[in-house]
């Protein structure tokens, strides 16, 4: 298969994981999953172009077995010429038998290109193939010792990828020779994407689109954010104006109680027992098994301060959407389907998306991109030496208490916390008092913590010099600008 002319930004760490496994000396069987969108098939292609493998790839749809084994021989031919295939194969099992056909032949001939197949959304090829996963373990038991035969197993049903292939029951399980979940991109990757944007309207893209990579390429970077939005979201018929519907029709079967519940947890309802009543049922019980379902499809996050994420259970559980992009389209474009349906997306966006646009911004995106920053900061190796954490997260207690950015070590001791303020005003030495006046309220105990200051608009002087005058390191200030350098 020819390399294809696309962009591909960062996935460093991934794509060294998967050029390990291309060129060890083992056979590979490697489970990749995640949402659908986030860049499983470019990755695995931008990897197998990058070393000049021929390979295999098949991508299962929601079809009828033979006609999927019609197209997996058709995929077969395409990546082995040299095999005749006169007929379509009659199961997967052949199927499996002819790449090991093909792995003895190169083999036999002293060719030590390995045989690469990639078998993408192996769900839909498993619903209609009830008995693919215990062929496959089987297949896998009889030739795990060949050296060139990569597998790589793909699948964007997050519940299924975990229960049917990852999970200690399933009939692959403990035959994998590696797993990666392959995540959104975090908020400096995604700004890869738009490289001419200043580090504000980068921020703003990210809070608009999140890190999803076939979100982010339906932007122009040479258009504004205001331009692209009103040309490919509050337009109809466009790939992002109908995502979300059609996410929910592959993954949930337009369930409407789904998207009632993303719509009310976008709107800022977040305790399980007010998203229930936001949609019309009594009790957070009646709503239980959905919460779980789109937890486990990626589409929201169940968070609690982090002080108490070793708790079996926590009373002060919320609920957010994960994906950005999502949580924008669920807050102004829903409500205002009408509007976009009549061409008057420009409307929507002066009325209804400008003036609450900064607002949307602070929270919940930049707070995370500013707990990312921690992240990228700790495999830089750019942050004070003595300051050492296991999780990064935020907190909040009784009385409206709320710390932007907690970060705990091994024992959840606090040892970095961070105030993020995304206004047009530079901080000042308020806010530092400010964060000093929560962590003294928090009650975490005797701890010394470094302190973080994030800020869209810099800091002032006075802020600058108390900074300079701490021990140091002790007090960080981080701008913008400084958010994209790491």
């Amino acid at each position: 298969m020819a390399a294809l002319p696309f962009h591909f930004h960062n996935r460093d760490r991934e794509r060294r994981s998967l050029t390990e496994a291309l060129q060890s000396s083992r056979a590979e069987l490697y489970i990749i999953y995640g949402r659908r969108g986030v860049g499983k098939s470019a990755l695995l292609r931008a990897v197998l172009n990058a070393q000049g493998f021929p390979f295999l790839y098949y991508r299962g749809v929601r079809r009828t077995l033979p006609l999927q084994l019609a197209a997996l021989t058709e995929a077969f031919r395409a990546a082995f010429p040299g095999m005749f295939l006169p007929q379509p194969f009659a199961s997967t099992s052949i199927f499996l038998d002819a790449l090991v056909y093909e792995a003895d032949a190169r083999e036999a001939r002293g060719d030590t290109t390995p045989v690469c197949v990639v078998i993408d959304e192996l769900p839909y090829l498993a619903d209609v193939d009830p008995g693919l996963l215990t062929v496959l373990q089987h297949f896998w038991d009889d030739t795990k010792r060949r050296s060139n035969l990569k597998l790589f197993l793909c699948g964007s049903y997050l519940s299924f990828m975990k229960r049917q292939v990852l999970d200690e029951s399933a009939p692959l399980y403990n035959r994998r020779t590696g797993a990666m979940k392959l995540e959104p991109l975090d908020y400096a990757e995604a700004a890869l994407f738009f490289p001419n944007y200043t580090p504000e309207e980068k921020m703003v893209a990210y809070a608009v689109l999140g890190g999803m990579p076939s979100y982010l390429e339906q932007f122009d970077p040479a258009l504004s954010v205001e331009d692209n939005a009103k040309a490919t979201i509050l337009r109809p018929n466009t790939y992002l104006a109908q995502e979300p519907d059609w996410l929910l029709l592959e993954d949930l079967r337009r369930d409407v109680v789904y998207g009632s519940m993303l719509r009310a947890v976008a709107q800022g309802v977040r305790k399980p027992s007010e998203i229930a009543r936001a949609i019309g049922r009594d009790s957070a019980q009646d709503i239980g098994p959905q919460l779980s379902t789109l937890q486990n499809l990626g589409l929201l996050v169940r968070e609690v301060p982090i002080t108490e994420k070793r708790q079996a259970r926590s009373r002060n559980s919320l609920y957010f959407l994960s994906d950005h992009y999502l949580d924008f389209w669920y807050r102004f474009v829903d409500p205002a389907r009408s509007l976009v349906a009549q061409e008057m997306g420009a409307e929507v966006w002066d009325r209804r998306i400008a003036p609450q646009l900064h607002e949307y911004v602070s929270r919940p995106a930049f707070e995370r991109a500013c707990r990312d920053f921690f992240w990228r900061s700790l495999r830089a190796e750019t942050l004070p030496p003595n300051l050492h954490f296991a999780d990064v997260g935020t907190w909040w207690g009784a009385g409206d208490r709320e710390i932007d950015i907690v970060a705990v070590d091994t024992q959840a001791k606090v040892t970095a916390a961070g105030s993020c303020k995304w206004t047009n005003a530079p901080m000042d030495v308020s806010e530092y008092a400010a964060l000093q006046s929560s962590l003294a309220r928090a009650d975490f105990g005797d701890i010394d913590p470094y302190l973080f200051l994030f800020s869209r608009s810099g800091f002032t002087d006075r802020l600058h010099a108390l900074a300079a005058a701490q021990a140091p390191l002790r007090l960080v200030l981080i701008g913008l600008p400084d958010l994209y350098a790491v």
